[in-house]
C-alpha cells in the first residue's frame, strides 16, 4: 500500500541526491499498484473473520509469506541482495 513510507526512507551508502532519485523511483512503483487502503482494510477484515493473525495483502507478499515458510533463509539471503531497479 501506498504510504509515506518512501519518503521517509534512508538508504546507506548513497549520497543525498541518489537517495532523492531511489525515494522518487520506489514512491513511483507503489503508486502504479493502485492497492490502495481500502483494498488493504478488505483483507484485514476478511483474515479476522477467519481468525487468522498474519495478513500478506499482496499477491508478492502472499508468495514471499509462503515461501517463506520452506524456505526462510533463501529469503533472507535474496532480500539482503536483491535491489528494485
Amino acid at each position: 500500500m501506498r504510504t509515506n513510507i518512501v519518503a521517509n526512507t534512508r538508504f546507506s551508502g548513497v549520497s543525498a541526491e541518489e537517495e532523492k532519485l531511489k525515494q522518487e523511483r520506489y514512491d513511483k512503483l507503489y503508486r502504479a499498484r493502485r492497492y490502495g487502503p481500502e483494498k488493504v482494510a478488505a483483507q484485514i477484515v476478511r483474515a479476522v473473520e477467519r481468525g487468522r493473525s498474519i495478513v500478506p495483502v499482496t499477491p508478492e507478499a502472499r508468495l514471499q509469506y509462503q515461501f517463506n515458510k520452506f524456505a526462510p533463509a533463501i529469503v533472507r539471503f535474496l532480500a539482503a541482495r536483491v535491489e528494485l531497479t
